[in-house]
């Protein structure tokens, strides 16, 4: 007989514990919570776009292969879920949550237009040093099949859209920037997120929009987010898929080689 059946009166030393945990997480997220622009930051919406996905764009002007991390090394920018390092390029246990994306060296992107990558709605801008991500601004997107994606543009120099805004593929909805992220180089990060994102960590009594569970395991991102790269090559235009840069066979070709080199780098070692 437990000590919480002898004490109706009483409660059990898992109630307890389950209680003071929750009790020391909620103290903990108050403690850690951003502090938000007033101005330009708000509570995610939970809305939808009028127009479906009907095609995508990348979300900046230039050839994809020279602009997208090469997945191997990180001063190039990351991959979706490739593993992360330390200052001193040393693996941190984490893995990288969504795709960088550069246009030239160091800050020459600084400025550079940034497209949206298919049609959608704004359902936030918002800015902090929060999680290192800086200005960023959330979309939902209806995929073909009825699926609701949230793309996040992050490290914004400034936005050109605001919450509620219906924005098509292609459009300006800000620059490039460094935000969050002043001592490293220009680039945008884009991550994309699944319903789920939005229900349980976007929204809700401990709404962040700025969440990035990197260090957590690859099982657990996988159900919260999705490779921006193969959503944007899955739904490129048809007259896109030719034998020119970008196309989604030059980058196909491009992964096989960079697959075969790290096949080679690992075997030497």
């Amino acid at each position: 007989m437990s000590k919480a059946e002898k004490n109706p009166n009483g409660i059990s030393r898992r109630q307890f514990l389950d209680f003071s945990g929750d009790l020391l997480k909620s103290a903990g997220y108050l403690a850690l919570s951003p502090n938000l622009e007033p101005d330009d930051a708000s509570e995610v919406l939970d809305i939808e776009p009028t127009e479906s996905v009907t095609y995508s764009v990348w979300p900046m002007d230039g050839d994809p292969l020279k602009m997208i991390g090469d997945g191997i090394n990180p001063p190039l920018g990351y991959r979706h879920l490739q593993a992360t390092v330390d200052t001193k390029m040393k693996p941190d246990g984490g893995h990288h949550i969504g795709a960088d994306f550069n246009l030239g060296d160091e800050d020459d992107d600084l400025g550079a237009p940034l497209n949206m990558i298919a049609n959608g709605v704004c359902i936030f801008t918002g800015e902090s040093n929060y999680r290192d991500l800086g200005k960023v601004a959330i979309f939902c997107c209806r995929l073909p099949d009825g699926q609701l994606v949230y793309p996040r543009y992050a490290h914004m120099l400034d936005w050109d859209v605001s919450a509620r805004q219906e924005v098509n593929v292609g459009q300006l909805v800000g620059k490039c920037g460094k935000s969050g992220w002043e001592k490293g180089n220009t680039h945008l990060h884009l991550d994309v997120g699944t319903r789920q994102v939005l229900e349980g960590h976007y929204t809700g009594i401990f709404a962040d929009p700025w969440w990035y569970p990197y260090k957590a395991p690859v099982a657990y991102i996988e159900k919260y987010y999705i490779d921006p790269v193969g959503l944007i090559e899955t739904h490129l235009p048809t007259q896109n898929n030719s034998e020119s840069a970008g196309s989604p066979k030059d980058l196909a070709r491009y992964r096989k080689l960079i697959a075969r080199r790290d096949f080679f780098r690992h075997r030497r070692k």
